[in-house]
């Protein structure tokens, strides 16, 4: 009965750790996906900030949207960036307004590299 009980603490002490790991790799992961975003070409050259920041369940894609202090001539911008097997994220939308002197609205690429 003894051996039971310290094998049930063990699990439980292995699985609240594995918890606190995972929760903590997944911080880090935002912060660093956060940190490059603030990089991008909608931050940097229009004016956005980083609004909503998800990822599906398996890690495989990421829906990052874009805000504007301005939505009346600068909509929300979203982009779906997907993972390669190099932890790379890369993903790209098309401008959503008009820029005055452009004949079209350009097609913006966005790359996230994560450190191993």
């Amino acid at each position: 009965m003894k051996q039971l009980t310290s094998a049930a603490l063990l699990l439980a002490v292995h699985a609240i750790l594995s918890g606190c790991a995972s929760t903590s790799s997944t911080t880090l992961r935002d912060e660093q996906f956060r940190n490059q975003l603030e990089q991008s070409v909608p931050v940097k050259d229009y004016g956005y900030t980083v609004q909503d920041l998800r990822f599906s369940p398996d890690a495989k894609k990421a829906l990052v949207v874009f805000v504007n202090p301005d939505p009346k001539t600068r909509p929300n911008w979203e982009f779906v960036l997907t993972a390669d097997d190099f932890r790379r994220y890369r993903g790209a939308s098309m401008q959503p307004f008009y820029t005055p002197g452009t004949a079209n609205t350009p097609v913006i690429p966005i790359l996230v590299t994560l450190p191993n």
